[in-house]
């Protein structure tokens, strides 16, 4: 079927009131589904005219299940009329109203609603603490190797119980750890052994580019310090005293 503006016009206001299908909304207008389908393939803004129309219409049914759950939570009144009719004097073929009765209910909070909305804000809640874990990894300090172990059999298995029962899991994770054990002990043998130092005679250049040795700087020894000479009279009688020159 040719594509018709007219047809058009009238499929996008039935789809934007949500009161049928696709399939309804066809045989209404007299148009296949697959006509349907294949202008939205080849009319571009035609398809736009459906993507828009579906949007405004989902936009009016959140508005309107926004509006019907405020209600659930805060309570609402429900009112209720009654009305009675008698035949009309001068008209006895028509009635006319004799009373109208309206009756107002006061409808409590739901709880499931309030519950609803609970649940929905702590599953918000919890996918926002689990985009901040992944943008910081969390870090675990331990203080002995078999916890560090366990651990790592629990990243090895996803996070789920029942990793250290896995016999392939529990011997990556004791392959990687006799890694780490091997690195660790290089570098501990690396920092152990002294590096040997090699005493190299000092070379200078003359005034014609010639490479001379020059011989190690002689440090001067310390001035010798001068010995007391001994007294050649250790013993003296009384009274008497040693002059040494």
């Amino acid at each position: 079927m040719k594509y018709s503006n007219k047809t058009a016009v009238r499929i996008i206001e039935m789809i934007e009131q949500d009161l049928f299908g696709i399939s309804e909304i066809c045989k209404i207008v007299n148009i296949n589904p697959k006509t349907f389908y294949d202008w939205k393939k080849t009319r571009p803004d035609f398809n736009e005219a459906v993507d828009d129309a579906i949007t405004r219409r989902e936009e009016v049914m959140i508005a309107s299940a926004r509006i019907g759950l405020k209600q659930l939570l805060e309570g609402y009144i429900q009112k209720k009329e009654k009305v009675s009719y008698v035949p009309d004097k001068n008209d006895p073929v028509n009635d006319v109203e004799k009373c109208r009765i309206v009756e107002k209910k006061f409808c409590p909070p739901s709880i499931r609603a309030i519950k609803y909305v609970l649940d929905r804000e702590e599953r918000k809640r919890a996918k926002d603490r689990l985009q901040a874990s992944e943008g910081h990894p969390l870090v675990i300090e331990v203080q002995d190797e078999e916890t560090r172990r366990q651990l790592m059999i629990l990243k090895e298995n996803g996070f789920r119980p029942g990793g250290s029962l896995n016999p392939e899991i529990v011997a990556a994770v004791d392959k990687e750890l006799e890694e780490e054990s091997k690195v660790r002990s290089e570098e501990r043998k690396m920092k152990s052994e002294e590096p040997e130092v090699k005493s190299e005679e000092l070379k200078v250049k003359n005034e014609q580019g010639q490479v001379m040795e020059q011989p190690p700087a002689i440090q001067p020894s310390a001035a010798a310090v001068e010995k007391p000479k001994p007294n050649p009279y250790p013993f003296l009688p009384p009274g008497y005293t040693s002059r040494t020159d």
